[in-house]
């Protein structure tokens, strides 16, 4: 009696939530995972990024899906898998935004670039390396999940098959050495934490576009593509040795006033 009064409960809340949507076209997070080819944990992660619209709610821990969130997941997969576009930029164009301070003309010239540069970016993004490479001898499983969920790497397919892009493995690399250096999980410092280093070379990212558009305002889109293949070693090396810069003045102004002065 209680299970179906609870049932009852579940179509009425589903009828109230979504009364255009026809229930034998309704699908579970199983289902989901199955049409949209992509693991539970990479669909959970897109909505808390704001990609998927909310799911219809039909108990405490359970929710059904429409075909508008098939069809979302299909189309994030072609714009990342195709054009390459990280998961900002597919929200703004979901969202029908733009980038903040960019002008249409600046908007078509990234597109340009973009464009002219997709052999160069797809060898960058394109999963190559084993997850089996690193997990679980030098990170763990559960490390793993955390850099998943912080959006800071990206794994295509799942167990033995599972992979990474180049530059995910130089993350999960820098992970393993950073705990074979001490400083890890036994001091208190998760995978999560590389988030700092992401959230600050967004900024820096958005603040170079912005100089770059500037500079480079009615160029074609192949002088400016040449600039980026050409100059990106270069900015590596500067930010690796500005950063040895920054951290060697903050120990010598540490210095200076904690030690006291010999009389």
């Amino acid at each position: 009696m209680g299970s179906r009064r609870a049932d009852d409960h579940s179509s009425s809340r589903l009828a109230a939530a979504a009364p255009a949507v026809q229930a034998d076209s309704l699908l579970r997070m199983r289902d989901l995972v199955r049409e949209s080819g992509l693991p539970r944990e990479t669909i959970h992660f897109y909505k808390l990024q704001g990609l998927l619209p909310e799911p219809i709610k039909t108990g405490r821990n359970t929710a059904l899906y429409t075909q508008e969130h098939l069809e979302r997941l299909r189309h994030i997969r072609d714009l990342q898998e195709r054009h390459f576009l990280p998961l900002r930029a597919i929200r703004a164009i979901f969202d029908n935004t733009a980038y903040a301070g960019f002008t249409p003309d600046q908007e078509d010239l990234v597109r340009r670039v973009r464009l002219t540069l997709a052999g160069w970016t797809s060898a960058q993004q394109r999963p190559t390396v084993a997850v089996a490479d690193f997990v679980p001898d030098r990170v763990t499983r559960r490390e793993l999940r955390e850099l998943i969920d912080a959006g800071l790497i990206t794994v295509h397919g799942s167990g033995s098959n599972a992979t990474v892009a180049e530059d995910d493995a130089v993350i999960l690399e820098c992970w393993a050495q950073f705990k074979e250096a001490g400083f890890g999980p036994a001091q208190g410092v998760g995978p999560a934490e590389l988030r700092l280093y992401d959230d600050a070379m967004e900024q820096l990212v958005k603040r170079e576009a912005r100089l770059a558009l500037a500079a480079y305002t009615g160029a074609h889109a192949e002088d400016v593509s040449r600039v980026v293949e050409e100059v990106g070693p270069v900015i590596g090396r500067l930010l690796s040795a500005m950063h040895r810069k920054r951290l060697r003045l903050f120990l010598a102004e540490v210095e200076d006033h904690d030690v006291p002065t010999p009389r």
